[in-house]
């Protein structure tokens, strides 16, 4: 590569980084294994200025701290084409949470793009330059890495700092760009990088929000000891228990071991020692007062959908025309589901916390009636 170059040592490492910390811009993209194990495998991070990229070889260098100070720096925009993801990778990497985030594909919601670009199809749009997706689904950990994966891994960020100049530029007016600023500022929260609570996990297990209090009180303590499990095996959730299998343990609550034997699907040949473990998350559940119970789901029936659907309707209809005055994309305000859901909250008495009532999302429907 004649434009990129690939750091396999420390002590380059941690010149780069020192240098990084002048940038006004650094763009950033991570490449990784996920499939087998609870944290993604990090096969190499790219990041670029304008006057140069650099690819950071994670198989090699192990400890990725140096990189901390760039990410956690709020004179330093780190650009991103679909943060989320790699955000998460590059904190846990580099121990640091991260500070002043542009993602490219928010921000082109607010450029008069469509919000769920592709990188190809922004870079397509903005700088009319085509990169070869060949790479997508190559094995970033095997080395020596090709010709072709360092090419296609430079593609990702060697064109982002020209697309955030010509983004911010295409914003319709300074209250798009104040909104756009309001939503990038999200990134800042730490806490959007933390682990998530593993008393918590329940609430995101398939299956799980049709059950009533007791089971969830089961299905609570079960979720939960999975997570601890995962993430200390380093496996994927999946592989220690699916979750048809969590919720059909919470809605038996077996007591002792026939019980469990007598749950269809439940492999045989799980070790006694988890086996016990099971049985015992089952019995906290089982045994927490009634008062102490998850509250199950609050959701409309089906009835109470389709008698407001046409509030829902009108919603996102004045949402789109909102949108198009100010020359954004609608997905940007709200999904069918989250206007439901408002639509929903509001004939319950009240939409407080819903997304539709702060900020910039809230200017969009001022004028809507319920």
């Amino acid at each position: 590569m004649d434009n990129a170059e690939l750091i396999t040592t420390a002590e380059r490492l941690e010149r780069v980084a020192a240098d990084l910390l002048n940038a006004e811009a650094v763009a950033a993209d991570t490449e990784f294994f996920w499939e087998r194990t609870f944290y993604p495998v990090l096969g190499l991070v790219q990041l670029a200025t304008a006057e140069g990229c650099w690819l950071v070889d994670t198989v090699s260098l192990r400890d990725l701290r140096a990189l901390g100070p760039v990410l956690a720096s709020p004179s330093v925009v780190k650009i991103l084409h679909d943060a989320p993801q790699d955000l998460g990778i590059l904190a846990r990497a580099t121990g640091a949470a991260p500070r002043a985030v542009f993602d490219t594909r928010l921000a082109a919601g607010f450029a008069g793009l469509e919000s769920t670009c592709s990188l190809q199809s922004l870079l397509r749009e903005t700088v009319d330059v085509e990169i070869s997706k060949a790479e997508t689904r190559s094995n970033w950990l095997q080395r020596p890495l090709s010709a072709s994966q360092l090419r296609y891994a430079a593609d990702d960020v060697i064109h982002l700092v020209r697309v955030r100049e010509i983004l911010l530029a295409r914003c319709s007016s300074n209250t798009v760009r104040d909104w756009l600023d309001e939503e990038l500022a999200r990134f800042d929260d730490p806490a959007a990088y933390q682990e998530r609570d593993p008393r918590q996990m329940y609430l995101r297990v398939k299956g799980g929000a049709r059950l009533g209090a007791r089971p969830l009180a089961v299905l609570r303590e079960l979720a939960e000891w999975r997570e601890h499990e995962a993430r200390a095996r380093d496996w994927p959730r999946a592989h220690v228990l699916p979750d048809d299998l969590l919720v059909a343990l919470a809605l038996r609550a077996p007591a002792d071991r026939k019980g469990y034997s007598d749950v269809q699907g439940l492999p045989r040949n799980i070790p006694d020692a988890i086996v016990s473990d099971l049985l015992a998350a089952v019995a906290r559940g089982a045994a927490l007062p009634d008062g102490e119970c998850p509250a199950p789901a609050e959701s409309p029936d089906f009835a109470s959908k389709r008698a407001l659907k046409p509030k829902s309707d009108r919603l996102l209809a004045n949402l789109a025309a909102a949108c198009a005055q100010h020359g954004i994309d609608p997905a940007l305000a709200a999904s069918r589901a989250e206007a439901d859901d408002y639509v929903w909250r509001l004939s319950q008495g009240s939409a407080d916390g819903h997304p539709l009532t702060r900020g910039w999302r809230k200017n969009l429907i001022t004028d809507f009636a319920p």
